[in-house]
């Protein structure tokens, strides 16, 4: 892997979202920076967001700004659209206001609030784009696709996913 390879995630952890999603981003991101990467890590401003636990490992950290909306109120009738904190085109952009000054070239994204709408938004600034999902209940414009989940099968992703997509689906991965 080249020393010069550029991964950002876009993922959050809170007390009402638990901490699941950053911590196996975190594990990405470690494995990665092993390599020689160096990892970003794009995090909204929530109670208990983990972010100096992601800053302990060494990892680059740009905290969106808490909004009026992180009370957990619903934004919008979406599954898990309040664990945003935003709605889904302020996080786009603003995420796209980091990235412009921070080139990628891998985006990852693990976020149940986020979605094809969001990925599109933002697919321009990065070279590559990779979902981490384990619910295959909304579609995505990805290269990459990872649920690890014990049961889950490619299949399960199908009409959800570019063609193009490669899937890396159960628990091998």
């Amino acid at each position: 892997m080249p020393e010069s390879l550029r991964v950002t995630f876009r993922v959050d952890a809170s007390t009402i979202i638990g901490s699941g999603h950053v911590m196996r981003c975190l594990t990405l991101a470690d494995a990665l920076a092993e390599s020689g990467a160096r990892c970003h890590f794009i995090m909204r401003q929530h109670h208990g967001s983990l972010d100096q636990v992601v800053r302990g490992r060494d990892h680059k950290v740009t905290m969106l700004p808490e909004s009026a909306l992180c009370d957990g109120a619903a934004i919008s009738d979406e599954p898990h659209a309040a664990w945003l904190g935003t709605d889904w085109e302020t996080d786009a952009f603003e995420t796209l206001e980091v990235l412009l000054e921070d080139p990628t070239d891998w985006l990852v994204v693990d976020h149940y609030a986020l979605d094809r709408r969001w990925e599109e938004r933002v697919r321009g600034c990065s070279g590559r784009l990779m979902a981490i999902d384990d619910l295959a209940d909304r579609p995505h414009v990805c290269d990459l696709l990872l649920d690890q989940n014990l049961g889950r099968l490619e299949k399960d992703y199908n009409g959800l996913l570019p063609d193009t997509a490669k899937r890396l689906t159960g628990p091998g991965y």
